[in-house]
């Protein structure tokens, strides 16, 4: 999977977001460029915050880092915790605090004093590595191969356990593969396809299994075409559509205009809202400080997601009625209807209908947001809004 261009300009992003919302709270440093590193010898008395291609932490930083970059390397020491997003997050130094990365890889090299919680394609704990605390991590490889003072719980592809454990084991996992030095002081609970050979002596407590049922689905009738959810997810949609047409009779013209003129960037910006913007949040959020912002625009996304189906019916509702009904016009909540009941039944068809419901929500999604934008700038003179009326 190629990641590295997008995610990259992902965490970018994410960071220019990081580094506004608590400067007003906190006094810290704050580094960025091309290559954002505290040098061998340095000591950076307060918490950091640092962006660029690089992020290395060769020195010593007293209080918390936040940092995010194409690469984040800690050899030195962070008396506090190290919050990071990259492509590669790697500690060959010291975290006395909790390490808390996501990223495609998640690298323990060093020693972390608390916990370590990782989401990322590869988490590894190598054999040189040493977490104090409990290991929580997400991923297609979960590998601990070094000491971990507590417990360790874990979901992804595969896990891989090659060292002292000193609590609970807790795992879903397709593969879970224990090592000649698997030592676990708790208990071993954990879901996979098949049984795990566990070596005589590794676990300490007791072993329960439990294996995952893959179950056979049956079709639903029509491929679901007149499920209750559906149904309900219809109607809804046309509710709040034709609320939207009420009280937002301009934004609704907007969104019909943007449709039909600028398809294209309306799309592109639409699926980057639609990938980037919870990944921005989610950064937000680890700040702690900036939790409440990372909820407003949790909610702002919820809200444009919700808006942006029934803008899409709009569009298909309009530029059916331009094509089919030429001499006669429609009203404007008659092509809502219409546009949404084709988007009901295109969502369903067999094999292509989940990509055009993807697709369909990027491009709602994109007006939702072209419309907000045009919205906040002044009129441009001598241009008005499209009229919401189908024109014959």
């Amino acid at each position: 999977m190629n990641i590295q261009s997008s995610f990259q300009a992902l965490v970018l992003s994410g960071a220019l977001l990081v580094l506004v919302a608590p400067s007003a709270a906190m006094a810290a440093e704050v580094r960025n460029g091309p290559n954002a590193v505290v040098a061998p010898g340095e000591t950076v008395d307060d918490d950091l915050f640092a962006t660029g291609q690089t992020v290395t932490v060769d020195g010593r930083v007293i209080g918390d880092v936040f940092a995010t970059g194409q690469t984040v390397v800690v050899t030195g020491t962070v008396d506090g915790d190290l919050i990071a997003a990259a492509q590669q997050v790697v500690v060959d130094g010291t975290v006395n605090g909790n390490v808390r990365a996501a990223g495609a890889v998640v690298t323990v090299n060093g020693r972390v004093g608390r916990s370590v919680t990782g989401l990322a394609q590869q988490v590894n704990v190598s054999s040189s590595g040493r977490v104090d605390g409990s290991l929580v991590a997400a991923g297609e490889t979960i590998s601990a191969f070094g000491p971990v003072g507590r417990g360790v719980t874990a979901g992804g592809g595969t896990l891989q356990l090659g060292g002292p454990v000193g609590g609970k084991v807790l795992v879903w996992a397709n593969n879970l593969s224990l090592g000649p030095n698997t030592r676990i002081a708790g208990d071993l609970e954990y879901r996979s396809d098949h049984q795990a050979d566990v070596p005589s002596g590794a676990v300490a407590g007791r072993v329960q299994f439990d294996q995952i049922e893959q179950r056979q689905q049956q079709a639903p009738v029509l491929n679901g075409l007149f499920d209750f959810c559906g149904l309900v997810w219809l109607c809804g949609s046309a509710i709040l559509g034709a609320l939207a047409l009420i009280f937002a009779p301009r934004a609704a013209a907007r969104a019909v205009e943007l449709g039909r003129q600028q398809p294209v960037p309306t799309f592109g910006l639409g699926l980057l809202a639609l990938c980037a913007v919870p990944v921005v949040a989610v950064l937000i959020g680890l700040t702690l400080v900036g939790l409440p912002f990372a909820l407003a625009v949790a909610a702002l996304y919820w809200l444009g997601l919700l808006l942006a189906w029934p803008a899409l019916g709009l569009v298909v509702g309009t530029e059916l009625a331009r094509r089919v009904r030429r001499g006669e016009p429609m009203p404007v909540l008659g092509a809502l209807v219409v546009g949404l009941i084709v988007l009901h039944l295109v969502t369903h068809l067999p094999i292509v209908g989940g990509l055009v419901a993807f697709l369909g929500l990027a491009f709602g999604l994109g007006l939702i947001v072209q419309s907000f934008r045009r919205w906040r700038r002044p009129s441009e003179p001598g241009r008005a809004a499209a009229p919401v009326a189908v024109p014959a």
